[in-house]
């Protein structure tokens, strides 16, 4: 094996081959949630600026004893659980339309590339886009609805009971492409051959897609849905600018609630503690997760 010695030390060709890696994950990655950890820990006092002091586990006491802290855990969970499901759901239904032989190439062209939109769009255009057409008195939707009946109250952002779900289904909307595509490259890296012995089996198309598509697929859902569940955890775009976790904590998600305590209220120290119970509530899904695939 090659070594490189600097100094007194030997090294590996290939730990320096990896170690730009290392180096980066590192800084980007756990630097950044041991400094999160760290200031869980800790409060500024009554004001920016003062000695930082050791309280230990207390900020994480007053986020779980705090009136609405259920609620929005609750809401957390439902929200993320939903997207996710849906995500994978349409994403792979949409996938396996489009991976059909039979159509013509160039219709599958279109399709995808139509499918992609919502994706390419920023999710700050696109948070304004449906405020602006659930708007309950110049919103296309409302307008159209209030056609039909003119007493209609229509305003799901500003309903306890619908704006969570107005959120979730406009996340559904926006990042479904994007799982789709990754979804559609796994199909299309099944081999012909197990579907054409399925057909001379007699199979149908369904019955392909169970016993062929979903079994081959498993593990590649699992990973995805594991990605999916996290990052719809911790993101906090379409619910802040859509309804800032509003009206009543209706659609108050712990990401937004972190943002709101570190960066409106100024309690870095509660906010950093909000940080780490969503760290903790990924790492439990994905040993979840893992543990499915490793039972396979």
């Amino acid at each position: 094996m090659d070594y490189i010695k600097i100094g007194n030390l030997k090294f590996s060709r290939g730990v320096l081959f990896i170690l730009p890696g290392i180096l980066f994950f590192g800084i980007m990655v756990i630097y950044p949630a041991g400094y999160v950890i760290y200031l869980s820990l800790f409060t500024e006092g009554k004001g920016l600026g003062l000695e930082p002091q050791f309280i230990g586990l207390k900020n994480y006491t007053t986020v779980f004893s705090s009136r609405n802290f259920f609620k929005i855990l609750s809401n957390t969970l439902m929200y993320s659980f939903f997207a996710t499901a849906f995500h994978i759901i349409i994403g792979l239904f949409m996938a396996a339309l489009l991976n059909n032989k039979v159509l013509k190439r160039r219709t599958l062209t279109i399709g995808r590339s139509l499918f992609l939109i919502p994706w390419a769009i920023s999710p700050s255009v696109v948070a304004i886009m449906f405020q602006v057409m659930l708007h309950p008195k110049v919103g296309p939707v409302g307008i159209i609805l209030r056609t039909f009946n003119p007493k209609i109250a229509f305003n799901p952002l500003g309903s306890p009971s619908l704006s969570l779900l107005t959120v979730t289904l406009t996340n559904i909307w926006k990042f479904t492409p994007f799982y789709f595509l990754i979804l559609l490259a796994g199909l299309q890296a099944i081999d012909d051959g197990l579907y054409e012995a399925a057909r001379m089996d007699g199979a149908s198309g369904w019955r392909q897609f169970c016993d062929v598509t979903l079994p081959l697929m498993k593990n590649y859902i699992i990973t995805l849905a594991v990605f999916d569940f996290v990052s719809t955890a911790a993101y906090m775009d379409l619910t802040w600018i859509m309804t800032k976790g509003g009206p009543l904590n209706s659609s108050e998600v712990l990401s937004t609630l972190a943002y709101r305590t570190s960066f409106q209220n100024f309690r870095f120290g509660e906010g950093s503690a909000v940080g780490v119970l969503i760290f903790l509530i990924s790492i439990i899904f994905t040993t979840m997760a893992m543990k499915m695939m490793s039972e396979e």
